[in-house]
């Protein structure tokens, strides 16, 4: 083969591999939660199709889940898988107001920093989101059943949870997307996962200060919800 010939065979392979991955990194989402097993459990256990999405649990929280998560995505570019779309999984808690901030801020500078590096290699936008949760991610759960906009302790979760489930609510439950599905089910969507999503809009559209994460209750699970809903079986 002369080495004109040789070249354009290289640029073909190079180009043939870049389409590739390409094609495997759109419509995919790495999903890194603070939690080990509740969140994980929850959002493995959406029932989608036509997207590769991949869920992990750290026990990190707010600006060390942020640096996980990236170190994670980078992790597995290396290796030539590529997620289009980060969703960081985190509870406002107890922790300190600039951590809390600090994640936001390094979401931002990190998405800007990736593109740089990997954006001509992929061929698109990578995209950093966060789905924080304050003061924790059953307040998710909780607004399968209600509208509560006054403020609440991580404390009071659980008890709430229980009296509203009509049994003990367990914290990793890996049957807990099931449940909340069917909470739907006979009540015209006066509960479950419809519900939760309009009263989760609801809170934030009710917050007059900003940034809207820092009120008690407040979360923007709900549009990692979305994001994953718009790739169900049907």
């Amino acid at each position: 083969m002369g080495s004109e010939n040789l070249y354009h065979f290289k640029k073909r392979k190079q180009l043939k591999r870049k389409i590739k991955i390409i094609k495997e990194y759109k419509d995919s989402i790495l999903i890194v939660c603070e939690g080990e097993k509740t969140e994980p459990n929850y959002f493995q256990s959406f029932p989608v199709s036509n997207i590769r999405v991949k869920t992990i649990g750290t026990g990190r929280n707010t600006e060390s889940l942020v640096v996980q998560a990236i170190k994670k995505w980078e992790d597995f570019s290396e290796e030539n898988e590529f997620y289009e779309k980060l969703w960081c999984v985190f509870d406002r808690d107890s922790f300190s107001q600039q951590s809390f901030d600090g994640a936001f801020k390094m979401a931002i500078s990190e998405e800007k920093r990736i593109n740089r590096k990997y954006k001509r290699k992929v061929g698109r936008n990578i995209n950093i989101s966060i789905a924080y949760s304050n003061e924790a991610f059953e307040l998710w759960y909780l607004l399968h059943f209600d509208y509560i906009d006054s403020a609440l302790s991580r404390s009071e979760y659980k008890r709430m949870l229980t009296e509203r489930m009509g049994e003990k609510y367990k914290k990793n439950d890996p049957s807990a997307y099931n449940f909340f599905e069917n909470l739907s089910k006979g009540t015209n969507n006066q509960k479950g996962q419809i519900f939760a999503i309009k009263n989760a809009k609801k809170l934030r559209s009710n917050i007059n200060n900003n940034p809207k994460r820092n009120h008690n209750p407040s979360t923007k699970v709900d549009l990692l919800v979305e994001e994953l809903n718009k790739y169900l079986k049907n």
